[in-house]
């Protein structure tokens, strides 16, 4: 007889999280409250205040889940060995698939401090991922993360954002992606 195995049964975290991800995306953070979060997880509402201090903890919890998705993505997704300019297309190219498919509801980091303004924990991570961004943006590029060049990815990459939340327009993305190709391949061709 060949045995089964059935993955662990998630722990009421890990529920209060995905149940979290999914409705801050859907409807933002401040018009989710902590008790339809429960009933979504399907968990009592006391588990949510043994794993989570306060709803901004419970925040805070998915932005560092949310950054660190981020990070395996991208990473996941560059190809060191390609052209400077098509590896800053791919990052563009995620924004745009996102909205193809009707997932993108715009920059988690950016969505929760304007949500949360006087939250340092989250303002903390989102600074932390506005770093990170950076230094992924001038490494792809070539150029010092203190450069020019990758504060003009950044608002590229900040418009396309705008761009996808706004109008979810794929038209205006391509845009940010080929003037930020551009700006790559002239600093390749500099250097």
């Amino acid at each position: 007889m060949e045995s089964v195995t059935t993955a662990p049964t998630p722990s009421a975290k890990e529920r209060l999280l995905a149940s979290a991800r999914v409705l801050f995306h859907e409807r933002g953070i401040n018009p989710t409250g902590i008790d339809l979060i429960v009933r979504q997880a399907g968990v009592a509402k006391a588990s949510l205040y043994n794993n989570f201090a306060s709803k901004e903890a419970l925040v805070v919890a998915y932005l560092e889940q949310e950054l660190d998705g981020w990070v395996r993505k991208v990473h996941g997704q560059d190809d060191p060995l390609a052209q400077r300019s098509d590896r800053i297309a791919t990052v563009f190219e995620d924004i745009a698939r996102a909205v193809e498919s009707h997932t993108f509801f715009g920059c988690p980091f950016t969505n929760a401090v304007i949500e949360l303004p006087d939250c340092a924990a989250v303002r903390v991570v989102a600074d932390r991922y506005r770093t990170m961004l950076r230094a992924h943006l001038a490494e792809i590029s070539g150029a010092d993360a203190a450069s020019s060049l990758a504060s003009r990815l950044v608002l590229l990459y900040d418009a396309a954002i705008t761009a996808a939340k706004m109008g979810r327009d794929d038209g205006m993305i391509s845009e940010a992606s080929a003037l930020a190709q551009e700006l790559v391949s002239a600093h390749t061709t500099k250097a």
